[in-house]
């Protein structure tokens, strides 16, 4: 007898309920650049089964980088505080041998040649959260010989374009709390 199992993993990786006033890292670049309104971010809509399944096998993959190079220089955190409200970053790796890198693991399923923008966008900024000079962006591949790093872009920290990037979430805050306040708080 066949078992579904799609019901656990869409109670697995649904978005958790949104905190007003508490953004991530990741989803920065498309706040700022228009890609994600006010409404949308309150009220993200249901991923489906196939993107569900991408994020799933990415944490696999993550996990198992952390098992490879080590759990305490991994998915490292960090909050900054901007005018009331907080970015939340997670880096994938900080290299112990390298104080001045933070580097970002993509784990896309098809072979990338470099990096997106919205990659770049987020490594530019852990560089001044985690209190880098550069980011290193790379991609897993794994082939009949092994596993290694494919390097897809460098970024250079540039704290007055974090300083910029931050202005313009605040700027898209107020405008999630008004749509919030209007609808009496739902």
């Amino acid at each position: 007898m066949d078992i579904n199992l799609t019901p656990k993993l869409k109670s697995k990786m649904n978005s958790r309920p949104r905190v007003r006033g508490r953004y991530n890292s990741s989803e920065l670049y498309f706040i700022n650049n228009g890609s994600t309104t006010p409404e949308q971010w309150l009220k993200p809509s249901e991923r489906k089964v196939k993107e569900m399944l991408m994020m799933w096998n990415g944490i696999g993959i993550h996990n198992q980088l952390e098992d490879l190079m080590g759990k305490e220089n991994s998915e490292m955190k960090q909050e900054i505080v901007y005018k009331g409200i907080t970015l939340v970053g997670k880096a994938d790796y900080m290299p112990p041998n390298k104080t001045n890198e933070v580097w970002e693991f993509k784990t896309s399923e098809r072979k990338m040649t470099s990096a997106k923008p919205w990659h770049e966008h987020q490594v530019k900024l852990y560089c001044t959260m985690f209190n880098k000079e550069k980011g290193l962006i790379y991609q897993p591949l794994k082939n009949d010989d092994g596993i290694y790093l494919k390097h897809l872009g460098t970024v250079e920290r540039d704290d007055k374009w974090f300083e910029g990037e931050l202005e313009k979430l605040y700027i898209f805050h107020k405008e999630v709390e008004k749509i919030w306040i209007a609808r009496g708080g739902i």
